[in-house]
């Protein structure tokens, strides 16, 4: 009589997820051996390589190369016309200036327009033009310059993504981080009236030039993630960056806030300026007078001391530092990617990095407190952030101080991935059968590992319950002799409760196909044979259901 009988495994197990759940703290955090709090049931994941470059995207990488000519010019009160009269001659593009669109917010040809450029490329001068609320936009050999929001200006482009969704990242989270981070007031808005479409491989994004820009740098800052890329991050901004960490002495007694911009300025040969249309619009004046005495400090806290006497702010934008308005500077935020698959490998332990980032890192600035600045993973392991420069500066400080915490504590390796974690499993068998296993199963796998007389600190342990009999068709022999068909027997069953390690449960179900099948045989010249009548059970791995509670 052949039977066929079919072992089911069940395992009970558990999972950690990494959760950040410590209280509150400042936005700027320093880097120590005293490393962020990370909670005693937190996961050390294994240790993923993370990448120091790209630090950022250069935008003359994703510009028109005639855009990227070198120039040194500086224009005072130079009218707009002459302006655009001097980049055609330095491009060899044709610039036209939409003088329907530029009246529609009160610019004319006779704008007067106050700008440099120091070896710098010409873009850079464009891209300043909308702090008076011209945009461009180059089409061909022709190069329009127009209002900044002027939806006529919006227009289509493809882009091929296939080797994204060949690295995993899932249609839906990836258009969600593009359309939440990238100028997001700007996606379905009555203003631009954005959007992004994914059809097969190729996301068709309608939208303004700029935008276009920081699509296709937040696409490429995917493509090789890193520690942290800045998105559309003009390389003149990285001298400014070391500039702000020198040591610098001022004193200035009444002295017009033009004066110390400048003579600030001129000291640290940094490019700041004054962003006088947005000091204007909050009616500002640049001669209020400034009093200001510190020696040996940083330019970033001269400048952050000087900013918050006068109420205003300051940031890095198109290769300048600017003074400006709270208002402006809260617009001009950024995007950074961020590699963080060290610290979160599936979307409940990315939501847990999320909760702790915006509760640990200037908590009131984030979307969930009414605040501008947005998290969003694009797969799980990449996260994207729109913030303010000092504010991506503190998550990058924050998620460094986590690192050092985890490097200093306890190594834990998941269940999931550890082989001497012990789990119980549940095999379903014949009666028969599960008596004698229970017998010489410790003594014919990993005999050190089972708990006896012997060994009480082992781990290993198995035990038999009886289980509900299963009917069986069987051929058994009439009185004629002859087999009689579809006769049921009903055959006793039983599960063997065996707690162990991974590594050894692995080996299990190996060894029943032997005790089932024999080891193949070699006999003189007629080859190999398999045991004997076929064996008296089949064991199916493909069959067995695991289920981790």
């Amino acid at each position: 009589m052949k039977l066929h009988y079919t072992f089911l495994m069940v395992s009970i197990g558990f999972s950690l997820v990494l959760t950040f759940g410590a209280p509150r703290a400042s936005s700027q955090v320093a880097v120590t051996e005293r490393a962020a709090q990370v909670p005693p049931n937190a996961l050390v994941v294994p240790v993923v390589p993370i990448a120091d470059e790209p630090k950022s995207i250069d935008p003359a990488e994703l510009l028109d190369k005639r855009l990227s000519v070198i120039a040194t010019i500086a224009f005072d009160e130079v009218s707009l016309s002459d302006v655009a009269i001097w980049i055609q001659q330095q491009t060899k593009l044709n610039v036209i200036l939409d003088v329907r669109s530029l009246a529609n917010i009160g610019v004319l040809p006779s704008e007067p327009v106050t700008d440099a450029l120091r070896d710098e490329p010409i873009y850079l001068l464009l891209d300043r033009l909308d702090s008076i609320g011209i945009g461009w936009r180059l089409s061909g050999a022709i190069l329009y310059l127009h209002a900044s929001r002027d939806k006529s200006t919006v227009y289509t482009v493809q882009y091929n993504i296939g080797d994204l969704l060949d690295q995993k990242f899932k249609p839906d989270s990836l258009t969600n981080a593009i359309t939440s981070t990238v100028n997001p007031t700007s996606w379905n808005s009555d203003e631009i009236e954005g959007a992004a479409v994914l059809l097969g491989d190729v996301l068709f994004v309608r939208q303004v030039s700029r935008t276009h820009r920081r699509v296709a740098g937040l696409l490429a800052a995917l493509r090789k993630p890193a520690r942290r890329i800045l998105v559309d991050d003009a390389p003149q901004h990285a001298p400014i960056r070391i500039a702000l960490d020198r040591p610098t002495s001022v004193q200035f007694t009444g002295k017009s806030l033009f004066s110390v911009v400048d003579e600030i300025a001129k000291a640290s040969r940094t490019d700041i300026r004054l962003d006088r249309i947005a000091l204007k619009a909050a009616k500002i004046s640049d001669r209020v007078p400034v009093t200001l005495e510190i020696q040996d400090q940083s330019l970033r806290t001269v400048l952050d001391l000087l900013v918050s006497q006068q109420r205003l702010s300051w940031l890095l934008r198109d290769g300048v530092l600017w003074i400006t308005t709270p208002e402006v500077a809260e617009k001009g935020a950024k995007i950074a990617v961020y590699d963080v698959r060290d610290l979160c490998r599936n979307l409940d332990e990315c939501s847990s990095l999320q909760d702790a980032i915006q509760q640990q890192s200037n908590p009131g600035s984030w979307e969930a407190a009414n605040g501008t600045g947005i998290i969003a993973f694009a797969t799980s392991g990449v996260m994207v952030v729109y913030q303010i420069e000092d504010r991506l500066d503190a998550v990058l400080t924050l998620l460094e101080n986590y690192r050092l915490a985890l490097r200093n504590s306890k190594r834990r390796i998941s269940p999931d991935d550890d082989p001497e974690s012990i789990e119980t499993k549940y095999y379903r068998m014949p009666t028969a059968v599960a008596i004698d296993l229970e017998k010489v199963l410790p003594s014919l796998l990993a005999p050190e590992t089972w708990k006896s007389e012997q060994q009480p600190n082992a781990k290993g342990n198995v035990r038999r319950i009886q289980s509900w009999d299963q009917p069986s068709s069987a051929k058994v022999a009439n009185r004629s002799g002859e087999p009689d068909k579809g006769i049921q027997v009903a055959i006793p069953y039983s599960v063997l409760v065996i707690e162990q390690k991974r590594l050894v449960h692995a080996e299990i179900p190996k060894l029943l196909t032997r005790i089932e099948h024999g080891d193949a045989m070699t006999m003189g010249g007629m080859g190999g044979m398999g045991g004997f009548g076929g064996g008296m059970f089949s064991v199916s791995t493909e069959l067995f259901s695991v289920d981790r509670n």
